[in-house]
């Protein structure tokens, strides 16, 4: 037994050392633990000693009791004799707990031997098995504790002094009084760094016992940032801040870190000061950004502003060089530049950190001062020079500031170029410039070439060159002109004499429509529709003769220029244009009209009424058609004769330039034979227009002229010309120059003599055409009074039924319509009519047609006065014959009696405008006064209709008496018939705008008659003047108001208007002179 119990007291041995230990250990890990939580309150709290020493005792207390504790816990926990057993009996678990049983018996006193036998077995049993004792921790556990005490005995020894200081206050355990430092000095402190750089905060010998804090600032509010190691580190610093640092003891100073940023300029100034040639004013650009624009030779002044302090600044350009900016302040630099060439640079600025500012590259550009342009806007195409060798030229020249030396550089042929100055001082930037060039003193032949362009100069330095294109004008010979001249000539009148089929085309559809209406009085649409496309076409027709009126003067103009035609024929040729532009007439138009508006309505009556105008009216345009062709063909003898006359002179011109060029030893033989030769073609082509000539003329009425013109052509037959020209081709071909200039002097005088023959001819063609017109226009006469007296006695016989008389009216019309024809056979008495023999002629007919449209009306109460109008048709008929037989040129007119006629109408347009400004003032005050008008209005509104009435009459009488008033007899006619209107109104007290429309009409229609006249005038005038080469300035046909003005104030009826009217009058012109002005 006792051997079994030792056994177990040293596995009871074993096991409770084991519990000691681990009681140690943990005593060991406690006070561990505890040092170092002392330790980290002593680091937090080492600023307040009574705290150290309070953790200190708690540290103490809080020791020893979990030693007593783990002593304590570690004794109870001790294993006693029958612990032991048990643990054995557990370690090897054979199901009988044998150790327990054994110890139990024994203290028990059980029987020996069966204990003893118990313990033999259970020694034999602990010496079999092998028992294992518990650790005192589990390998986990101590690696984990290892661990933990390594970690801590590590802080320790990094801060060994700190861990020293709290174990001596813990072994003290005495309060002890700690210096600390008062002051924090901080870096960089007050700083100044670019933009987007690092910056490190830091604490200069900080005392670690305290712990540091840093603030900062970007506006008003403080942030925190924690320091690590006694700094801190700003990676990238965008804006200026402020911050300290504070700590327990002590609080920094505040410091201010100013960032700057990258050098860049803020503003850009710069000041243009361009060459005084420019007339520019200084201009400042501040959008450009440093680019400079500007023209060659301006000065620039630069100036820059920085957006931070810099200590330098300079320009660097592409070459290279550098031109330094002058400093004005900190901030602000300047530099002058004058430019001359385009290049690229870039602003290079250093900051006081030595900074440079980033190369941003700039340019100077040189504003391009174009070279002027010149155009020769007329006649902008090569030309055919006229036979009068006048070029009119219209010249126009623009540049960017200004121009001077305006030439005009030509040359003939392959001669050496020659220079016109135009004008050499220019003012403005744009010049236009009309300019007349007589090509006279070049003497120029049939087939000579002019090349000729414009140069003008700008005013820059460099007098930089504008050359206009260049343009060719070519003398032709007459026979070219009057080829072109013909064509154009014939085209017209082929086209007249389309019209004239389609009209009569349309009249012969219109009849025969209307004698289907006429039948039954029914229309339906089909028809209708075909009478609307009847009076459409003629609409057509008529525009299409107004058309070829306004080009026939295009022609004349031609004609004129190349004297193609004689003054007695340019007369004729004028007085057809004019006769053309009356074929479409407001009669036409009207009764175009009236027929529309009664297809509209369908009116039987009115219908009725309109298709007789209609047909009335188509009959006269047809006839004025045929008229006018008729004219035109009658004429083509006078220019065919002109035309030979013409190459006759241009011949003998030829011959005499080749004569005086033969004498010039200079000149090639050769060239001149050819140039002879020419001339003999030109001969011949003379003597087929002859031929020509005498084919066209009639044996009987151009009896005068046959025989001239047989007699020139034997004259030419006896000469043998031929046989001149021919010997002078010869000898020059051979070099035999005297004997050549013999026969050219001959050719030269029996050229002469065809010319004068030719001229002779002419003249007496004119003659007996006169004659003729003239015989023509006194049976006329005599027939026309011979009706005037059968219509009086017929008038006399008329009561009330006009059926009485109507067979008697119908025979006078037919009557007057064959004697009408009779006269017009001639087609050239047209020519020698004044303009109001046809509008009484117009009158008379228009009564007689009234009569037999209306003869059915009942409502017709106006025969009487109509046969009346019809009586003083017919003698005003024979009045304006007779005018016109006493004085034959009255169809062209003289220039006194423009002059008359201008004179009074310009003085007529002043009254008008007087009477116009009367009026607007009175409907402003009646309509102030609510539409009333007193006493004193009404008087003023009688005396305009006074003065308006008296306008009319005046213009009656002019329309009268003045052949030139009456060449604008429908313009005057029409005047006459809104002022007397207006005097109608204002004589029954009536003032509207209706009324105030019709004075301005009066009064453009007299500005527009005025005009008319004006440019007839200046075209009768320019035939016998020579131009000069002297710039001309264009006609505008526009009113001096200042000039008008002045000459109301003279006038004596303006001076007796009263004073507050005169006044009116002069506002009124003020206003007008103000808008022509601008």
């Amino acid at each position: 037994m006792n051997e079994i119990l030792k056994h177990m007291g040293k596995y009871r041995r074993q096991i409770n050392l084991r519990i000691s230990a681990k009681a140690l250990a943990s005593c060991v890990l406690v006070l561990v633990f505890a040092l170092h939580i002392y330790y980290l309150l002593f680091s937090h709290l080492d600023h307040n000693p009574q705290a150290v020493v309070v953790a200190g005792i708690m540290v103490r207390i809080t020791l020893s009791m979990l030693f007593i504790y783990f002593l304590i816990s570690a004794y109870r926990r001790f294993y006693g004799v029958f612990e032991t057993a048990r643990f054995l009996d557990r370690q090897v678990d054979h199901q009988d707990d044998l150790y327990q049983n054994v110890y139990q018996l024994s203290e028990e006193k059980a029987d020996e031997r069966i204990v003893d036998l118990l313990a033999q077995q259970s020694v034999r049993r602990i010496d079999k098995e092998h028992y294992r004792i518990p650790p005192v921790y589990q390998m986990r556990s101590l690696l984990l504790i290892l661990m933990l005490v390594i970690g801590i005995l590590g802080i320790w020894a990094y801060d060994f002094d700190a861990f020293s200081r709290a174990m001596t206050q813990l072994y003290s355990n005495r309060v002890e009084t700690i210096l600390y430092k008062d002051t924090i000095e901080v870096a960089p402190g007050n700083a100044t760094i670019g933009k987007n750089t690092a910056l490190v905060i830091s604490v200069t010998d900080p005392d670690r016992r305290l712990h540091h804090r840093l603030f900062f600032r970007y506006d008003q509010d403080w942030r925190e940032l924690s320091l690590t190691d006694q700094r801190y580190v700003f990676d990238r610093v965008d804006n200026s801040f402020e911050y300290y640092v504070i700590n327990e003891v002590a609080v920094s100073p505040t410091y201010r870190i100013e960032v700057l940023e990258e050098p860049l300029v803020r503003r850009w100034r710069i000041e243009y000061s361009y060459p005084a040639y420019t007339g520019l004013r200084t201009e400042i650009d501040t959008l450009s950004y440093g680019n400079i624009e500007a023209y060659r030779f301006t000065q620039a002044r630069i100036m820059i502003e920085a957006n931070i302090p810099v200590t330098s600044a300079k320009m660097i350009f592409a070459d290279g060089t550098e031109t330094p900016m002058s400093s004005i302040d900190e901030r602000r630099y300047i530099a002058q530049l004058r430019v001359m060439n385009a290049d690229n640079w870039y602003l290079e600025m250093t900051d006081a950190l030595g900074r440079r500012s980033r190369p941003e590259e700039k340019r100077i550009t040189i504003i391009p001062d174009l070279p002027p342009q010149i155009r020769i806007l007329m006649p902008g195409e090569d030309v055919i020079l006229n036979q009068n060798m006048l070029l009119p030229l219209y010249f126009y020249a623009d540049d960017d500031f200004g121009l001077k030396d305006c030439q005009l550089v030509f040359r003939v042929n392959d001669a050496p170029e020659q220079i016109i100055p135009i004008q050499s001082i220019i003012s403005g930037k744009i010049y236009e410039q009309d300019y007349l060039w007589n090509l006279r003193d070049l003497q120029l032949l049939p087939g000579h070439v002019v090349t000729y362009y414009a140069v003008v100069y700008d005013n820059s330095p460099e007098a930089q060159k504008g050359v206009s294109q260049t343009y060719r004008a070519r003398f032709p010979s007459i026979e070219e002109i009057y080829r072109e001249l013909e064509r154009q000539e014939t085209h017209k009148k082929d086209e007249l004499q389309s019209v004239l089929d389609r009209s009569r085309e349309l009249q012969q559809e219109f009849e025969q429509k209307r004698r289907e209406w006429l039948r039954d009085e029914k229309l339906d649409w089909q028809e209708q529709r075909q009478l609307e496309n009847i009076v459409q076409n003629q609409e057509k027709l008529s525009e299409q003769v107004e058309k070829l009126a306004e080009n026939y003067q295009d022609l004349i103009d031609k004609m004129q220029a190349n004297q193609a035609l004689s003054p007695e024929t340019l007369e004729k040729m004028m007085k057809i244009q004019e006769l053309m532009q009356e074929i479409s007439n407001d009669e036409l138009l009207a009764a175009m009209q009236k027929f529309q508006n009664a297809l509209q309505n369908l009116d039987p009556e009115a219908m009725k009424k309109s298709m007789e105008n209609f047909r009335f009216s188509l009959e006269d345009f047809n006839q004025r058609l045929d008229q006018t062709l008729k004219l035109l063909e009658s004429i083509k003898k006078e220019q065919a004769v002109q035309k030979a006359l013409q190459i006759s002179e241009e011949m003998e011109k030829m011959q005499a330039a080749l004569q005086e060029r033969t004498a010039d030893s200079s000149q090639d033989c050769q060239r001149l034979a050819q140039e002879q030769q020419n001339i003999a073609e030109k001969y011949e082509k003379l003597k087929q227009e002859l031929d020509q000539i005498g084919k066209m003329l009639d044996p009987q009425q151009d009896r005068q002229a046959m025989q001239q013109l047989q007699e020139l052509m034997r004259e030419m037959q006896r000469s043998q010309m031929e046989q001149n020209l021919s010997q002078s081709a010869s000898s020059l071909s051979q070099n035999q120059r005297s004997q050549a200039m013999s026969e050219q002097e001959e050719a030269r005088r029996k050229m002469r003599t065809f010319t004068q023959m030719l001229a002779a001819m002419k003249e007496s063609m004119g003659g007996s055409s006169q004659q003729m017109v003239a015989q023509a226009m006194q049976n006329a006469i005599r027939e026309i009074l011979i009706f005037s007296k059968k219509h009086e006695e017929t008038a006399a016989r008329f009561g009330n039924d006009p059926y009485q008389i109507i067979a008697d009216l119908i025979a006078q019309y037919e009557g007057l319509q064959i004697s009408m024809n009779r006269l017009f056979a001639n087609p050239q008495v047209t020519l020698y009519l004044p303009p109001k023999f046809y509008m009484d002629l117009s009158s008379a007919l228009q009564n007689y047609r009234q009569i037999f449209v209306n003869i059915g009306d009942p409502a017709f109460r106006t025969t009487r006065e109509v046969l009346t109008n019809i009586q003083k048709g017919l003698n005003l008929m024979a009045y304006d014959l007779m005018q016109a037989l006493n004085s034959p040129s009255s169809g062209s007119g003289g220039g006194s009696g423009m002059q008359s006629l201008m004179q009074m109408l310009e003085q007529m347009g002043q009254e008008q405008m007087a009477m116009n400004m009367l009026t607007e003032q009175l409907m402003m005050r009646m309509m102030q006064q609510g539409g009333r008008q007193d006493a004193a209005m009404q008087q003023q509104i009688q005396r305009l209709a006074q003065d308006q009435q008296r306008l009319a009459d005046n213009l009656k009488r002019a329309l009268q008496n003045n052949p030139e008033a009456q060449k604008q007899g429908n313009t005057i006619q029409q005047i006459i018939d809104d002022a007397e209107a207006v005097a109608r109104q204002l004589r029954n007290n009536q003032i509207n705008r209706d009324l105030l429309n019709r004075q301005e009409r009066i009064l453009s229609r007299m500005l527009d008659a005025t005009r008319s006249i004006n440019k007839r005038e200046f075209t009768e005038k320019r035939r016998g003047e020579t131009a000069e080469n002297v710039p001309f300035s264009r006609h505008d046909g526009d009113f001096d108001y200042n000039q008008l003005r002045r000459n109301a104030m003279l006038d004596e009826q303006y001076r007796t208007f009263p004073r507050e009217y005169q006044q009116v009058i002069q506002r009124y012109l003020k206003t007008l002179n103000e808008k022509a002005t601008r």
